[in-house]
């Protein structure tokens, strides 16, 4: 969302994203509790984190061998859903310390002049926003100081400094850097903050993916269609989906997604050249949708996710921030495709005057001003007829 103030103003702004050496290994059990207490927590719920922190027993492999069994004191044991809300309890008490000890920086972290959100935390990945640079080269000492009185280890040599900017053309050679900005291929979570890239990575991941599982679609009448098609759903369409709720492209680079979609699910059938099969007839066959309808529908409902979420969080900051809190001047011509846009155009053909509560909004929401969050709000925090407003449901599929 905040790309799509780069693709549609002058305005530019740069990250840093942070790494840490072995995260959940290296914080203070003693830490955890203490936290905990100062949460507000009660001493049975203490007691109970004590308990299961508590003779905690690991052993290293290395190849085929495994060291002796041994007791650990440090860290948040992996694998549960525990450990990473212990982990993600210490990296907050490291961030809210940090915070005192940097004056330009608010706390809650996030300008309050413009919105704009001034930091992105998932799990151990960390990063922090800023329009200036030298700011953020500011913050990276002081906070490997505060963190490691924290036990947590910041590798500075890994830390990765990204300017997201829209380069104009050159005039004597509009080629030469427009459209390769180097944020193109920066990885966030996973994908790359380019959705073309990203759907291009997919595609050829999907496709190894499928390779993986060749021997399956060889066996024909063996297994039944319906089984072989919640397999390909759960090993290959999840790879090919993955963070497709951010992505924001033309139609043309969404077909390609389409095209890979539908190899795999002829091959699946047996159905080879010269044998000819319509796609409609395709997708009815295997009782599915193509993965661009799909996308528009992982849109809407990360939308939904976005609009019933508070107002401080980075996601709702964002789109606040897109919509009206940049004061930088507008670029002249047409906008390149960017997420809100695209949002733009699937609230076109959302069916919202279909629904009861549609009446009380008086004007159709067009996501341009801070009025249109307020109303889509309101449909939004009613989960069932925000999940009926799309004019298409995808059967025996959840996205």
């Amino acid at each position: 969302m905040l790309l799509a103030v780069v693709m549609e103003r002058n305005w530019s702004f740069h990250k840093m994203g942070i790494d840490m050496s072995a995260a959940f290994d290296t914080i203070q059990r003693s830490t955890i509790l203490n936290l905990l207490k100062d949460a507000g927590c009660s001493d049975d719920d203490i007691r109970l984190v004590r308990f299961l922190l508590s003779n905690t027993l690991i052993r290293i492999r290395v190849d085929k061998t495994y060291s002796v069994v041994f007791e650990t004191t440090l860290g948040s044991f992996q694998g549960d859903s525990l450990s990473g809300c212990l982990f993600t309890l210490v990296l907050a008490g490291a961030l809210n310390h940090l915070r005192t000890l940097i004056p330009f920086r608010s706390n809650p972290p996030f300008n309050v002049m413009t919105s704009m959100p001034e930091e992105l935390i998932y799990s151990d990945d960390t990063d922090f926003l800023g329009k200036e640079l030298i700011q953020l080269e500011f913050i990276l000492p002081v906070a490997a100081n505060v963190f490691k009185d924290w036990s947590l280890n910041i590798n500075e040599s890994k830390t990765e400094f990204v300017h997201f900017e829209y380069t104009e053309p050159d005039k004597d050679n509009k080629d030469e850097v427009q459209g390769v900005e180097p944020w193109r291929k920066s990885k966030l979570l996973g994908s790359y903050m380019c959705s073309s890239y990203d759907i291009q990575q997919k595609c050829i991941l999907g496709n190894l993916a499928f390779s993986n599982y060749n021997k399956l679609w060889l066996q024909g009448k063996r297994i039944s269609l319906p089984t072989l098609i919640r397999v390909y759903e759960a090993m290959v369409v999840s790879v090919m989906m993955y963070n497709c709720s951010s992505w924001a492209v033309n139609k043309d680079t969404l077909k390609k997604l389409d095209v890979c979609h539908r190899k795999h699910l002829r091959r699946i059938l047996s159905i080879k050249w010269p044998q000819k099969i319509t796609n409609d007839k395709l997708y009815e066959i295997c009782n599915t949708r193509c993965l661009s309808e799909r996308v528009r529908l992982s849109r809407w409902k990360m939308l939904g996710h976005i609009l019933r979420s508070p107002d401080n969080t980075p996601a709702a900051l964002s789109l606040a921030f897109a919509i009206q809190g940049s004061d930088a001047q507008k670029r002249s011509g047409s906008h390149k495709v960017n997420l809100l846009k695209v949002l733009r155009e699937d609230m076109k053909s959302m069916p919202i005057d279909r629904t009861s509560e549609y009446a009380a909004l008086r004007k159709r929401p067009t996501l341009r001003t801070l009025k249109d969050i307020d109303n889509l709000r309101t449909l939004a925090h009613n989960k069932s007829l925000w999940r009926d407003i799309p004019n298409f449901k995808l059967a025996h599929i959840r996205i």
